[in-house]
This record gives structure tokens, C-alpha cells and sequence, in this order.
């Protein structure tokens, strides 16, 4: 064993002789640096991709309530009864005008409703 210990000794003496510690640790330093720079830049392009993707979402959610609508029945709701009844106006006596008789016809379909 210490004739394994002496030749691993002499080994590392060689190494560290060869290596340049000064510029292995720049070496390191600029590492860890662009390391870092890297981690940052990751992190917003994530946060960018989030926020690109989120307003997909909401429009498909958009989409789906718009369909739901589309799809919803047409049919109308009847309203209770009033307790007091609205006085009517009286038409104009210009009845020769379609419009007005149109207008009526669509007001008396609401109020039976």
C-alpha cells in the first residue's frame, strides 16, 4: 500500500507541475459565468413562451363560450305576469307607414310572452 501511496504522490507532483493553476481557475470563473447568463436567459425565454401560450388559452375559452352560445336554444323564457298593467299608447292614425303596425305586432308578441 505505501508503494501505491508513493507512486500516486509522484504522479500528482508531475500533473500539478504541468497544469497552470491561475489560468485553470479563469477558466473555471469564465465557466460559471456563462453558466449563469445561460440560466437567465432560459428562464425568460420560458417566461416569454408562457406568457405567448397563455392568451392561446383564453382565446380558445372564448371560442367555447361563443359555441356554447351558438348552441344554446332559441326558445324565449316567459316572464311572470306584471301586477300592474302598462297603459298603451294609441297609435298615430299614420298607419298607412307598414312600420308602425310591424313595431305593434312585435310589441303585443313581447307583452303575451
Amino acid at each position: 500500500m505505501g508503494e501505491a501511496m508513493k507512486g500516486v504522490t509522484l504522479a500528482m507532483g508531475q500533473i500539478n507541475k504541468q497544469m497552470n493553476l491561475p489560468l485553470l481557475h479563469k477558466i473555471m470563473q469564465e465557466f460559471e459565468m456563462q453558466n449563469e447568463k445561460m440560466e437567465l436567459t432560459s428562464e425568460v425565454m420560458a417566461e416569454a413562451i408562457d406568457d405567448a401560450l397563455e392568451g392561446d388559452e383564453e382565446e380558445e375559452e372564448t371560442e367555447e363560450l361563443v359555441n356554447q352560445l351558438v348552441d344554446a336554444p332559441s326558445s324565449t323564457v316567459a316572464a311572470p305576469a306584471a301586477k300592474q298593467k302598462v297603459p298603451q299608447v294609441e297609435a298615430s292614425g299614420n298607419d298607412d307607414c307598414g312600420i308602425d303596425s310591424e313595431l305593434q305586432a312585435r310589441l303585443d308578441n313581447l307583452r303575451r310572452m
